[in-house]
């Protein structure tokens, strides 16, 4: 096997654009500023949940949303998901 030398300052230069490039992709596959304000308002927001025996009704006081802006989805582990 040859081992390569490699100067001290590309080495470095390397060692830096490596770090960029994780910084980027941490700030690209961070959430949204408007996603952590609605989920944390989200959370927040009190519900009565009503527990029929064929379906459960959620009354929830959200100003300025229509009930249609509402989704509500259940996903393959049998969670609610918004």
């Amino acid at each position: 096997m040859d081992v390569v030398m490699v100067e001290q300052p590309l080495l470095s230069t390397l060692n830096q654009l490596m770090s960029v490039l994780e910084e980027m992709k941490k700030l690209l596959n961070a959430p949204t500023r408007s996603y952590v304000r609605d989920s944390k308002a989200m959370a927040s927001t009190p519900a009565d949940v009503k527990d029929y025996p064929s379906s459960y009704v959620f009354v929830l006081d959200m100003p300025g949303l229509k009930s249609g802006d509402i989704r509500v989805q259940i996903e393959e582990d049998r969670r609610l998901k918004h």
